[in-house]
């Protein structure tokens, strides 16, 4: 089923905080216990593990920024949705990545993440930028 308005919300303010790199607001969202698996990445476990394999990426580049496509909620708190990244360099260009993800979400906490994207072309681009 579609997800609520409430859902839709805290995904979006989670998403407004990545974009400014506030590591302590996004990470306000993830539970103390949560995994997180980034394609065939290996599972980051705890929430400052996790904080930090995406400040490390956010770092890399000006801003992240998403745009929720559709979005569903399941019972039991978990979410699929498909976004568009919107990489923007350093140097101006913005790249923009489609992917698929499944969070799980328990008393307003992710519990879990699972990424599902192919950003080849975003470390394609950092590679040209710092050359």
């Amino acid at each position: 089923m579609r997800a609520s308005r409430e859902t839709v919300r805290l995904l979006t303010e989670y998403y407004v905080a990545m974009e400014a790199n506030r590591p302590s607001e996004f990470g306000s969202y993830y539970a103390e216990d949560m995994t997180l698996t980034f394609g065939n990445s290996p599972e980051v476990r705890g929430r400052e593990n996790v904080i930090l394999a995406f400040q490390e990426a956010l770092d890399e580049v000006a801003s992240l920024g998403h745009v929720l496509v559709n979005v569903w909620e399941e019972e039991g708190g978990v979410v699929f949705f498909e976004s568009i990244g919107r990489w923007t360099l350093h140097s101006g260009p913005v790249i923009e990545i489609k992917a698929a993800s499944k969070i799980t979400i328990v008393d307003g906490k992710f519990t879990d993440q699972r990424i599902y994207v192919d950003n080849a072309p975003v470390t394609e681009a950092l590679k040209r930028e710092r050359a």
